[in-house]
């Protein structure tokens, strides 16, 4: 995404939540009374909303004569607003006037998060439903929490570049220099929280505490992904292991309403739910979501050879190849290039096993891979997904403000 955007993307969550403080600041003058004005005539209106069916005659009258008094008033000068302030002020001693009330910004952020609260639910429940991507089994198609190697990570201690980093990037410093020679104890490997949202891992090499950002099980993978264990469990002093970033996973919002338009078609990347799926093991998938690419319609019978998807359908009486003509994300997969590795035959599975092996898809069903094969706990695993499990199709990345940001 380029600087700029993020730059007013930044402006703009500032401003939604300090704006008026900054406002508060800046008002000066005739803008300063005609804005205590417009506070005090919004305080008497939600006196009449709220309260006006309970209120004698004579005084709701007087409130709606003075609330066309004020709103009046806001058009003169910088005396004349004055004057009319304190005029409000002496009527409120005097018990002629509903005294404001007590904490009004409080109250409105309070009206404000309760009505937000209750759009958002309903849109979540109808319409828009926001998800994680936990994983890296759709990699580079969509991230999921991830690790990237950079040599400005030893450069990045600042907070405030902390705190920007992870607000625009969803990056957190993982650094580990070994200032002592020493092993990894095993034992001491445990979740710690910081802040919440986002837990540490803390760990001791050689009697020395380290703290890295991720849960364990995440910390170990990237200690193994990253060679960090050449040498078993032991390290050298002034060795750098680790040196970049943990950059979490894209959060988007999935269209709920597009399967009520059209049906799923080959190549969609797809979220749904993993009820009454289970590993080979029996353990059950149940109560989570997961996002893959739809590969297989009812009726479709597939193989992976050479790390290519082919596809017999209907009608069919030889296989080809997926390709760009089906969906463009078929194409990136097979090209082997910009992260894709193609589709993988993996030995541990349940399905597609070798070259040889082939599957048809059930009526109703449907067969889903992740675009990294390799890293990808998938149908060739837990077999195919009910219709009725299918939730809706990626619409739009809203964080990070990264390279995915942005409609799907």
């Amino acid at each position: 995404m380029q600087i700029w955007l993020v730059v007013l993307l930044d402006i703009g969550i500032f401003w939604f939540f300090f704006g008026n403080n900054v406002l508060d600041l800046l008002r000066r003058g005739r803008w300063k009374r005609r804005h205590e004005l417009g506070l005090l005539r919004k305080n008497y209106r939600g006196i009449l909303r709220e309260d006006g069916d309970l209120l004698p005659e004579a005084q709701r009258r007087h409130l709606e004569e003075q609330i066309a008094k004020i709103s009046a008033g806001m058009k003169g000068t910088e005396a004349s607003m004055t004057s009319l302030l304190e005029e409000q002020k002496s009527a409120r001693v005097q018990g002629k006037m509903p005294p404001p009330k007590s904490h009004p910004r409080v109250r409105y952020y309070l009206e404000m998060l309760v009505v937000s609260l209750g759009v958002a639910f309903g849109v979540r429940a109808l319409f828009l439903q926001p998800f994680k991507i936990p994983t890296g089994s759709m990699q580079p198609t969509l991230y999921g929490v991830h690790y990237e190697q950079n040599e400005a990570a030893l450069r990045d201690g600042s907070k405030l570049s902390k705190f920007f980093s992870y607000l625009n990037f969803a990056r957190r410093r993982m650094v580990l220099s070994i200032v002592g020679d020493g092993a990894l104890d095993p034992k001491s490997v445990q979740r710690v929280q910081s802040i919440p949202f986002c837990p540490n891992t803390r760990l001791n090499i050689g009697g020395t505490r380290y703290q890295l950002p991720g849960e364990p099980d995440k910390v170990l993978q990237v200690m193994l992904e990253e060679n960090c264990f050449q040498n078993g469990n032991y390290f050298s002093k002034g060795k750098v292991p680790l040196c970049g970033y943990l950059v979490g996973g894209d959060h988007l919002f999935v269209n709920r309403l597009s399967l009520c338009f059209r049906e799923p078609r080959r190549g969609d990347v797809m979220v749904f739910r993993t009820d009454g799926l289970s590993m080979p093991n029996g353990h059950s998938l149940g109560g989570s979501y997961y996002v893959k690419r739809l590969v297989g319609l009812p009726g479709d019978i597939l193989k992976i050879a050479e790390g290519k998807l082919y596809l017999k359908a209907p009608g069919m009486t030889e296989f080809r190849e997926l390709g760009a003509e089906d969906h463009p994300g078929f194409a990136r997969v097979h090209s082997q290039t910009n992260g894709y590795r193609g589709y993988a035959n993996m030995q541990n599975a349940s399905y597609l096993q070798t070259a040889e092996d082939t599957f048809t898809v059930p009526e109703g069903e449907y067969f889903m891979l992740g675009d990294n094969s390799y890293n990808s706990l998938d149908s060739r695993y837990w077999g195919t997904v009910p219709r009725k499990n299918l939730v809706g199709r990626p619409g739009f990345v809203w964080w990070p403000f990264a390279e995915h940001w942005g409609m799907f």
